[in-house]
Formats: C-alpha cells, sequence, structure tokens
C-alpha cells in the first residue's frame, strides 16, 4: 500500500518538472512572437495547468487521510508554484495585447520598432482602401524617407525589425496610390 503513494509523487514530480519547462517554453514563445489573446494561446498555457491541478487532486486523493492534513501545505504550494507561470503568461498576453492596439497616436510616437506589431490591427479594423494619400499621411503622420520600396506612386513607412524567431531583415508598409491619389493597394514586405 506504501508503494503506490509513492510512486504517484515520482510521476507528480516528473509531470510538474515537465510542466514548469512547458510554461517557460509557452513564456519565451509569448515574448518571442508577441502572442496576444486568442482561443489557441489560452488552450495552450491552460490545458497543462488543468491537467496539472486534476493530477494533484487524484494524489490528493489517494493520500492517507491522516497524511492529508500533515501535506496541506505542501499541496498549497505546490498549486500556487503552478500557477505562477499561468499568471505571468496571462499578463504578458494582456501586455502584448495593448501593444498591438493600433491608435494615430502610438503609432506616430513608436517611430520604429513597435509599428510592426500595430500594423496588423491597422490593416484589419482601419481600412485604408481608398483612402486619399492626405488621408493616409494624417492617420499614420509623415512617411519614412528612404529609397527601399519607394517609387513616384506610394509611401512608405518603417515597421521595424521582421517578427519571428529568427529576426535579420526589417518590416516596412508600401502603400501604393492610384492616379487620383488613392489607395490602390498595400503590402507589409521585409528588406
Amino acid at each position: 500500500m506504501q508503494q503506490k503513494p509513492n510512486q504517484l509523487w515520482r510521476i507528480f514530480y516528473f509531470y510538474g518538472g515537465f510542466y514548469l519547462l512547458l510554461q517557460v517554453g509557452y513564456i519565451l514563445f509569448i515574448h518571442l512572437m508577441h502572442s496576444t489573446y486568442n482561443v489557441v494561446s489560452i488552450s495552450f498555457i491552460m490545458l497543462p495547468f488543468i491537467a496539472f491541478l486534476l493530477f494533484q487532486w487524484s494524489l490528493w486523493k489517494k493520500t492517507e487521510q491522516n497524511r492529508r492534513r500533515k501535506q496541506k501545505s505542501t499541496f498549497a504550494g505546490i498549486a500556487l508554484i503552478g500557477s505562477a507561470p499561468v499568471l505571468i503568461c496571462m499578463i504578458m498576453l494582456g501586455v502584448n495585447e495593448g501593444e498591438t492596439h493600433f491608435t494615430s497616436e502610438k503609432w506616430m510616437q513608436n517611430d520604429t520598432g513597435k509599428r510592426v506589431y500595430m500594423v496588423d490591427d491597422l490593416l484589419t479594423d482601419h481600412k485604408i482602401d481608398g483612402k486619399t494619400k492626405e488621408e493616409v499621411v494624417t492617420l499614420l503622420g509623415e512617411p519614412t524617407v528612404t529609397e527601399y520600396f519607394k517609387n513616384e506612386n506610394n509611401i512608405v513607412y518603417h515597421l521595424g525589425i521582421e517578427r519571428g524567431l529568427i529576426s535579420i531583415d526589417s518590416e516596412w508598409l508600401v502603400i501604393d496610390f492610384d492616379k487620383e491619389d488613392k489607395v490602390k493597394k498595400y503590402a507589409v514586405v521585409t528588406d
């Protein structure tokens, strides 16, 4: 009888170590990829945590009654340690969510660097199709002075270092205009 709880504890410690490594991996991924709240990110964070809590609960149920009272603080400490990475991940996702929300003020303040995270929100929620060049400049500020991707009928905005694990190039927003100075097409490109 004594062998079964000890074996369960060993398995729990193994899973606990794996769980903490997994959560550290999530923290690094969120930091590097600048992830935000979505169903996938929440699921990846919460499912291992729920399994961790269920494993701990089953271990609690298998522990003898008199040992439960002695180990109550141990179980509470383990649950607290297990919830810390989840809390860190959620805070990081929230911070990233705030940084990816486009406003003209934030765009113009962050000449480069943070624009790369706002550009998707800009292109999704603030449609620029059909806007005049003057409207685009009012929304985004003066374009970047550069020869990259520049021609007579476009404007270019430097966004920052490209997103991804290995960031070598820069990302740029290139907006092309037609003869009436209205947005014809736009694209995010790398150099």
